[in-house]
């Protein structure tokens, strides 16, 4: 026996033990192998904080029989006093007999205004199984809306339409709230 064949026998015994500790964990699983891939869903700490004005009023999932189309149309109410943006939207998709058939998550990047709320709707091309017949979707995740760190302001009248008198000569302001 050389070294070889020792190493051999020590890798196989590796990959034994992976193999015997994934079965285990799939076999402890009550859902099966959808329960080790998907782990429960969990909310983001920014998101919990937000959650109590915040809230998914309607959801729709439904996949197309041909070509692989999921449409999505979610109804977004904001009661807090903050607008909100890229709300994360996570469905578990479930077949007639009620078995879990895959998750699948939609951010909605536009603002909801404070005290408002919103509908958008997605269609996209995924690769989820046709049999889909109900969804459960909440929201995972959500950030407020911050106010700008730079701020632009405009003269109404057009680029130096204000800058003369009646007479047509330059008016000069330091920018400083006093006149040279």
């Amino acid at each position: 026996m050389n070294g070889k064949f020792l190493g051999n026998v020590a890798l196989s015994a590796v990959v034994l033990c992976f193999v015997a500790f994934a079965v285990s964990k799939i076999s402890a699983s009550s859902s099966g192998v959808a329960g080790v891939l998907l782990p429960e869903i969990t909310v983001s700490d920014s998101a919990e904080e937000l959650l109590h004005s915040v809230a998914l009023v309607r959801s729709a999932v439904t996949v197309q029989k041909a070509g692989n189309i999921v449409d999505a149309s979610f109804a977004i109410e904001n009661k807090g006093g903050h607008d909100i943006k890229n709300v994360s939207i996570l469905c578990t998709l479930f077949d007639a007999t009620g078995k879990e058939q895959g998750r699948d998550k939609w951010v909605v990047f536009d603002t909801v205004k404070s005290q408002g709320h919103g509908v958008f709707t997605f269609s996209d091309k995924m690769f989820v199984s046709d049999s889909i017949v109900r969804s459960d979707c909440k929201i995972v995740d959500l950030q407020l809306v911050k106010a700008p760190l730079i701020t632009v302001h405009r003269a109404t009248g057009g680029h130096g339409a204000a800058a003369h008198d009646e007479h047509g000569d330059a008016k000069h302001d330091s920018g400083h709230g006093s006149q040279h």
